[in-house]
């Protein structure tokens, strides 16, 4: 019988590989359901890359979501550059998260918690929406932020859209601009003034 001695390391047991991100349903109903609305070709266009307003999942792959966020650019936003298309489907987001049950709670309390509040509160709410994402807030001084997002497939204008829509919940003109883009991430700059 063989023994192994004191100083041989043990086997390490295998880590499962990991799951593939995925989106919730509610991201999808808060654009597509409430906010664009598709019919036609918009409609059956997102059922072809495999998101289903009439028979929708918990959950889709996050190459799902980005599919039917083109799909979204190509039939809502016809002519606009992608970083403007990406940045108005983020404000469309936003306006159709807020007639969700989720949504409404969060458009009533916006304004009660006000703009330093809710962007403090931005890091939860996105990994709501994406687990793999992370959200890093920085204060810079008198309204103005510094987001620094790590995100593997990243996207900025639209979470910049996503952040102004917010903002704009609490009754403020906010400025969110993409200082810089990374492969692995991007650093968006906020700014605000009262309405």
């Amino acid at each position: 019988m063989e023994r192994r001695g004191m100083s041989e390391p043990a086997l390490e047991p295998r880590k499962p590989p990991p799951m593939p991100v995925q989106v919730p349903r509610r991201n999808f109903e808060g654009l597509f359901v409430h906010a664009l609305k598709p019919t036609g070709g918009f409609a059956q266009s997102l059922r072809d890359i495999g998101y289903d307003a009439e028979a929708a999942q918990e959950y889709y792959p996050l190459a799902v979501w980005r599919a039917a966020l083109g799909v979204a650019r190509r039939f809502a936003f016809v002519g606009q550059p992608p970083e403007a298309a990406n940045r108005a489907l983020g404000h469309k987001y936003v306006e159709g998260f807020a007639q969700t049950l989720v949504g409404r709670i969060f458009a009533t309390a916006a304004p009660l918690l006000g703009t330093e509040r809710c962007l403090t509160r931005l890091p939860t709410y996105l990994k709501a929406g994406r687990e793999d994402m992370k959200m890093l807030l920085e204060p810079v001084q008198a309204r103005e932020w510094r987001i620094r997002v790590v995100d593997p497939d990243p996207l900025p204008d639209f979470v910049a859209g996503v952040v102004e829509g917010v903002l704009r919940r609490t009754r403020v003109t906010p400025v969110v601009e993409v200082l810089e883009r990374l492969p692995a991430g991007y650093i968006l700059r906020v700014t605000w003034q009262d309405a």
